[in-house]
């Protein structure tokens, strides 16, 4: 941040656990809008959120994290699975997924990180079913293979 940008105003902005936005209470659905948003996304050691926008920072609201997945898919080869792609909800573009990211909550809900790691991503339940498929238990513990390496699941 420089001086311009030392104070952080609220937004009216708030996001649900589903990754829906809301301004004031009421949806914001245009796609053009909500990628605008993510674009300008900064979040803050704390896992405060913000938006970065002309000079100006904006607090927004966010119950549990912006970014949901709702769908996984995968390259199969004869040899496994190879990368494993996510898609984000309001994004149009898929993600490799970082399988060593990989960690489930004290309320059990799975996440990843995002983004060269600077955003955690909440799997909606669609697609925990469709990564749930590649976990296996092993000596107490989850993992998934990818490729030829197995990646534990962290607890937090």
């Amino acid at each position: 941040m420089n001086e311009k940008q030392t104070l952080i105003e609220p937004s009216g902005i708030t996001v649900d656990e589903e990754g829906n936005w809301f301004y004031q209470g009421n949806p914001i659905i245009r796609e053009d809008i909500l990628q605008l948003f993510y674009e300008h996304l900064k979040v803050t050691p704390g896992n405060g959120y913000f938006i970065e926008w002309q000079g100006k920072l904006n607090s927004i609201d966010v119950a549990d994290t912006p970014f949901v997945i709702t769908r996984v898919d995968w390259d199969e080869t004869p040899q496994g699975i190879n990368n494993l792609w996510i898609t984000l909800k309001h994004l149009p573009e898929k993600e490799i997924l970082d399988p060593s990211t990989l960690f489930i909550n004290d309320q059990n809900v799975l996440y990843c990180k995002i983004r060269n790691g600077l955003f955690t991503a909440r799997f909606s339940r669609p697609a925990y079913y469709q990564i749930a498929q590649l976990i296996e238990e092993e000596n107490g513990a989850f993992v998934i293979k990818v490729g030829s390496k197995k990646f534990s699941i962290k607890t937090q």
